[in-house]
């Protein structure tokens, strides 16, 4: 190999990685954004909505184990509720405030971890205990927001 094609070969790979380490999540956030934005305003008025994130990752419900499908979409916080509306598979996921036992920062849930700090929400639900835990771009502020909605 010459060095041009070895030269070329690395800035190939550069923008290889570039494109899917940058771009592809700006193209899939704008994908998701819309429609996510409209199943939130069908159920909640804009004054409803105290935090919002839509870059929100579940890293799925407990009770459901680990072989859940888990994934992207909008997290809400009301007065009265969590609520989050996962982009694919649609689903929806509410936790009513008065239902929260407790509020962790972790980095790890159902085998998974993460370098950042997740948000693990325990909750009761039908006489049983349940938790949940998302990746977000602020999880601090969202538990400090959701103990203070609680007190």
């Amino acid at each position: 190999m010459t060095a041009t094609t070895i030269i070329g070969l690395v800035v190939l790979g550069v923008l290889g990685v570039v494109i899917v380490v940058v771009v592809i999540p700006k193209i899939v956030f704008h994908v998701m954004k819309r429609p996510l934005e409209d199943r939130i305003a069908a159920l909640y008025e804009q004054d409803e909505v105290l935090m919002k994130d839509l870059k929100a990752n579940s890293f799925g419900v407990e009770s459901a184990g680990v072989f859940q499908l888990r994934g992207n979409g909008g997290l809400v916080l009301t007065r009265k509720c969590l609520h989050f509306f996962m982009f694919l598979p649609r689903s929806d996921v509410c936790v009513p405030l008065d239902a929260i036992t407790e509020l962790t920062l972790t980095k790890k849930h159902l085998g998974k971890a993460t370098l950042s700090d997740l948000l693990k929400v325990h909750y009761s639900a039908a006489d049983k205990t349940d938790s949940i835990a998302w990746y977000l771009t602020d999880p601090g502020a969202w538990k400090n927001k959701i103990e203070e909605l609680k007190a």
